[in-house]
């Protein structure tokens, strides 16, 4: 039989060194002011139109509230259509220059459950990209709603690191700053419609997707370290 006592007792002793350290980044964001580079955007709207075998039919945008709660410094939203495979590809990027006075991006395994979808099945998992010998961390979701399924991946990513729990994030925030003078994050999110939520297809869409995506936003965010 399992020990699940043992279990527990092993992750409360990771997580609470981590949570003393985010309060101690907490407090010392709180008395202190720490100075950041200005970084220009990254210019995210000279993302290619056409991916693979991908083609972007429509530029979309957030609407009023959205922007103003998210407040993106640069973002993008396409929706990309593949011939091919018959399949449609909602991107969306958004890059925030600062973390220190802001919340930073809203997760998708939060707003997407506020806007009605529920979640059938969660995991993270890693896709392995071009120019990179390690694997992306990513998180997948096929999420369901009105009797319509949704596959869905997001990550995180700068010009210094990729992950995919947004809980690095919060981790990583003082030592970016004390080191980089930044705290810079872009949430990269993608969604596509199932034919039903045990359908293969979207998923291998998906992670083909976000192997071509992710080399191009890294190219653009690694050029404002230069």
């Amino acid at each position: 039989m399992p020990n699940f006592g043992k279990t527990h007792v092993k992750a409360m002793g990771l997580f609470v060194p981590a949570a003393l350290l985010l309060v101690l980044q907490g407090s010392a964001l709180h008395l202190l002011s720490f100075p950041e580079r200005e970084l220009p955007n990254p210019g995210l709207h000279n993302l290619p139109f056409t991916l693979g075998n991908w083609a972007a039919r429509e530029e979309l945008g957030l609407d009023k509230e959205q922007a103003e709660y998210l407040r993106p410094n640069e973002y993008i939203m396409r929706d990309y259509t593949s011939q091919a495979d018959h399949a449609d590809m909602n991107l969306f990027v958004a890059f925030f220059q600062s973390l220190q006075n802001s919340y930073g991006p809203h997760s998708p395994r939060i707003c997407l459950p506020g806007s009605g979808w529920l979640v059938r099945s969660s995991k993270q998992d890693a896709i392995p990209v071009p120019g990179r010998a390690e694997a992306i961390p990513v998180n997948e979701y096929v999420m369901e709603k009105s009797g319509s399924s949704i596959f869905v991946i997001y990550w995180y990513q700068n010009g210094r690191d990729v992950w995919a729990d947004e809980f690095n994030a919060k981790l990583r925030l003082l030592p970016d700053l004390l080191r980089y003078k930044r705290s810079d994050v872009t949430l990269v999110r993608l969604v596509e419609p199932m034919q039903d939520s045990n359908s293969r297809k979207e998923i291998a869409n998906s992670r083909a997707f976000a192997a071509l995506i992710f080399p191009l936003v890294q190219k653009r965010l690694s050029s404002l370290s230069q």
